[in-house]
């Protein structure tokens, strides 16, 4: 791997209000999550209940999953091994979702995600952009909301 090359890169451009962090910060990473979390419904919005089922149980796999790659980064055994249950139990609930047809599993999904997002940064150290844990959060909970209107 070449780090010259990668020290070069260029960074993620972020909103000033959240390079510089504080609460104004916070809150501005949330509404950003939460303005993403809403163009990414796009997508589901343009297929059937039943496609659109199918890819927010998908999707949950993948929300689940974003965590274990920060915690490859991290390098830590530990935090791996704690990142690892959150995989296993948001893509269960992706899982369960898909076999029962059941949408509460997925609001469940989202939703805890979610309140994963607000507990994790005291429940598990793992290294990862501070605006990382509410711009997730404000995602995670336009989902939940979204499939709540739709699905139930």
């Amino acid at each position: 791997m070449n780090t010259t090359t990668m020290g070069s890169e260029r960074q993620l451009w972020l909103p000033r209000v959240v390079q510089e962090g504080g609460r104004r910060g916070w809150v501005a990473a949330l509404v950003g999550g939460a303005l993403l979390g809403g163009a990414s419904l796009v997508l589901p919005a343009l297929l059937s209940d039943a496609d659109a089922f199918s890819f927010f149980a998908v999707f949950m796999g993948i929300v689940g999953g974003v965590y274990l790659g920060f915690a490859l980064t991290d390098g830590r055994m530990s935090v791996f091994r704690a990142e690892n249950v959150g995989v296993l139990v948001f893509g269960a609930l992706g899982v369960l979702a898909l076999v029962t047809n059941d949408a509460w599993f997925l609001v469940a999904g989202y939703i805890g995600h979610g309140a994963w997002d607000a507990i994790h940064p005291h429940a598990v150290d793992t290294r990862m952009p501070w605006w990382y844990v509410p711009a997730c959060i404000g995602f995670d909970v336009v989902f939940g909301i979204y499939i709540l209107i739709r699905f139930v």
